[in-house]
């Protein structure tokens, strides 16, 4: 719980800082104190759409977690299914709680955007108030898009669990343009290992991404790929 707070508040710093820069607080353009309630009001009706958006987000992610339990635990036809099944489950697990985490964030971040606009409004400096309602919705929105791509991670990984159950004991045959590889090309970011995404780029082998990773450690080296195209 600590370390969410922590997040939360250097979150929360990250964007008033941002949100300072933005609006420049040594300007000699002042808003007034009704240009600043009605902004307070704005900021925190967006950090509300936004804390919405990321628990939908979150429920999301859990059901895909939930799925991905249920297909591992349904067995697979293989060990090398069952290695791999258990591996993306968990992924799917982790990154639902980290949806779910972003949640409460964004939501947490709301609440401060709605005490914010009940500062501007009742309070005698609305423009300050209403910077940090504006700091608070763009915390909101940061978290949110933490969630969203926790849940897309999520997703694809209770795919990749009902694809790992079907996964056969032997690698499968390469088709005949599966010796087209261009391992360099297609490893984007040079690391030596093809990631599911890098993959894509090569139909035959994003079709075949589990029967050619052998170890089922998500990803694909040079000699995996060797001993498939052979």
């Amino acid at each position: 719980m600590k370390r969410h707070t922590n997040q939360r508040h250097a979150l929360l710093s990250a964007a008033l800082l941002a949100t300072l820069a933005a609006t420049g607080v040594v300007s000699a353009q002042v808003p007034s104190k009704v240009e600043s309630k009605h902004e307070a009001i704005n900021k925190a009706d967006a950090a509300a759409e936004q804390a919405r958006t990321a628990r939908e987000d979150a429920a999301s992610a859990q059901t895909a977690a939930r799925a991905a339990a249920a297909t591992r635990d349904q067995g697979a036809l293989s060990a090398r299914g069952a290695i791999a099944a258990e591996a993306t489950a968990e992924q799917a697990k982790s990154s639902a709680a980290d949806a779910q985490t972003a949640a409460q964030q964004a939501t947490s971040a709301a609440e401060d955007a709605r005490s914010a606009q009940a500062a501007a409004v009742s309070g005698s400096n609305p423009h300050g108030a209403a910077i940090q309602a504006r700091a608070a919705m763009n915390e909101a929105r940061t978290a949110t898009a933490i969630a969203a791509d926790a849940t897309g991670v999520a997703q694809a990984a209770a795919a990749a669990t009902a694809e790992a159950n079907q996964l056969p004991a032997t690698v499968i045959a390469a088709p005949s343009d599966g010796r087209n590889v261009d391992f360099v090309a297609l490893d984007v970011d040079a690391d030596g290992v093809l990631t599911r995404s890098e993959a894509r780029a090569f139909a035959p082998l994003s079709a075949n991404f589990l029967a050619v990773d052998v170890n089922a450690d998500g990803s694909l080296s040079a000699s995996e790929i060797n001993g498939w195209r052979r």
